[in-house]
């Protein structure tokens, strides 16, 4: 199972079987979703681009010349030239692609604001830190997934960054990368290890496929429909108020089945909190 901390007010995501999936610049940490670019290709990648078109490239400009043109060049004349101002102008565009890289990272995370979504989700369902940040003070519940629902596997392709839970992968530095050997992994999957408490797995979403949108002062609210199926477990926080604690009850009596509830204990002689079944 994996788990997500909510405060008390959020029992209509169990109400409703709609959750968030959040824009990277609501997120807690500042750094999400901007990666470290150098530049946007070395020499040696525009060398193999160069070298992999340039042959096609001739053939198609050629063919836009008149025939009567045509004959006052070869294609092994106009690849020769092609390939003198290539290395003319090579030092020249490598700065240049390097001068972009700011502007490349910039524009990725504007735009992944306006597109991408984020589920967040945690191997813990007892640690303290999470319960006081994302539970309001324990006053909160959790949700235990089954991480085995197809609800949360279900990507487009192989290769499709989207639509299937991944787990977030901490580092002590931030990854520097040129454009063209960035992955998801940098893009997506990669926190502080200031942040390895946490534990975190995510599943993204393109949020223009959201069953539900809520306007909001910053960003708007997309809304994901989840199945009742993929609940397993619910936890009452150690500090739940009562109102609180029969209105979420009452959700699940009415709208789940076989669900497992806990309440969570505050130990009497450790740092820790003890879940006893309901």
């Amino acid at each position: 199972m994996l788990f997500k901390y909510l405060e008390p007010d959020r029992i209509d995501v169990l109400d409703s079987n709609l959750i968030r999936f959040t824009q990277p610049a609501d997120f807690n940490d500042p750094f999400e979703f901007k990666p470290v670019i150098s530049t946007l290709a070395s020499k040696e990648e525009m060398d193999e681009v160069f070298e992999s078109k340039i042959k096609s490239l001739i053939k198609t400009e050629l063919e836009k010349i008149p025939p009567v043109l045509r004959t006052l060049i070869s294609p092994a004349q106009l690849e020769a030239l092609t390939r003198q101002n290539y290395g003319q102008y090579c030092r020249e565009i490598n700065k240049q692609f390097s001068a972009m890289s700011g502007v490349v990272a910039q524009t990725f995370a504007e735009k992944s604001n306006e597109m991408i979504g984020v589920l967040s989700l945690t191997e813990k369902n007892s640690n303290l830190l999470m319960w006081a940040h994302y539970a309001r003070s324990h006053t909160g519940f959790c949700i235990g997934f089954d991480d085995n629902n197809p609800f949360f596997n279900h990507k487009r392709s192989d290769r499709d960054e989207f639509y299937h839970l991944r787990k977030v992968e901490y580092a002590k530095d931030r990854p520097t990368k040129r454009v063209m050997e960035l992955t998801g992994v940098e893009l997506l999957l990669v926190k502080s290890e200031d942040w390895f408490y946490e534990q975190e797995w995510r599943m993204c979403a393109v949020l223009s496929d959201s069953n539900k949108v809520i306007e909001a002062e910053t960003y708007p609210i997309h809304l994901f429909n989840f199945p009742k199926s993929a609940v397993k477990e619910v936890i009452l926080g150690a500090r739940m108020e009562n109102k609180k604690k029969d209105q979420l009850l009452n959700v699940l009596g009415s709208k789940y089945e076989n669900v497992v509830v806990k309440q969570a204990i505050i130990s009497p002689t450790e740092f820790k909190i003890e879940l006893v079944e309901l």
